[in-house]
């Protein structure tokens, strides 16, 4: 039995009829259900291997089955459960060869997206990532204000290519990256450290120079400092 999701008394609202998606639209059923249990996948609220069972999960929301097995097929269609056959399904486990290919990932994606971010070099930019990168280097900032701020700081280069898919693409690959976080409170420090805090500050300049290949070199050395510290954190944690 996975820990109790925090919904709202009596059970999740029911969804707004009619209208199309759009700021005025309450989440349906489904929405609410997707992303309660993603959040708690993520902030480790329901850790790797553990199982969800479909009349369970209806129970606890205070919903039919048919919301919840939709929330069930959008979590095993983006990675994160997989079915399991007559049983359920089961958080996806993590492995080392996870950790590893999601630095790869952002290795071949960022470098790039942050030089072209220095061609540009716009005070609008610029100003974003000094915010991000000074609330994530605050002394007295929260850990999860932190690990917004440098999401921020990486969502915020990818948003100036302008394309939609390398964004979806980027946010998985941070989800994962928080997941890591949240099973290995142990790294809370790495996030405010001198390390990665002035990995952010070299990349900024770098940008304000407007000098692509120093931008580049940078967000790449950046990356593989953050690849080996979590490999590293992760494979001592696996062995135990």
């Amino acid at each position: 039995m996975v820990d109790r999701l925090a919904v709202p008394s009596g059970g999740i609202p029911p969804p707004q009829q009619g209208g199309e998606a759009g700021p005025g639209r309450r989440a349906s059923l489904t929405e609410l259900a997707y992303e309660a249990l993603k959040r708690e996948i993520l902030t480790a609220g329901i850790r790797p291997g553990a199982p969800l069972i479909e009349n369970d999960l209806a129970t606890r929301f205070g919903v039919s089955k048919t919301p919840i097995r939709e929330a069930l097929r959008l979590l095993v269609q983006d990675g994160w459960i997989v079915v399991l056959p007559r049983k359920g399904y089961l958080v996806r486990p993590l492995s080392l060869e996870d950790v590893r290919e999601v630095f790869a990932l952002r290795q071949l994606l960022e470098p790039q997206v942050t030089a072209d971010a220095a061609a540009s070099g716009s005070q609008a930019l610029l100003q974003r990532l000094r915010g991000a990168a000074r609330v994530q280097a605050d002394e007295e900032a929260s850990y999860e204000a932190a690990m917004r701020s440098a999401r921020a700081f990486h969502l915020t280069l990818a948003e100036t290519a302008g394309n939609g898919r390398l964004i979806k693409v980027l946010e998985g690959l941070l989800d994962e990256v928080e997941r890591l976080l949240h099973l290995m409170p142990e790294l809370g420090g790495h996030l405010t450290s001198i390390a990665e805090t002035s990995a952010h500050q070299r990349i900024v300049a770098a940008i304000g120079a407007r000098d692509p290949e120093a931008a580049a070199a940078h967000m790449r050395a950046h990356l593989a400092e953050s690849s080996q510290t979590l490999v590293k954190a992760f494979s001592g944690v696996s062995q135990q």
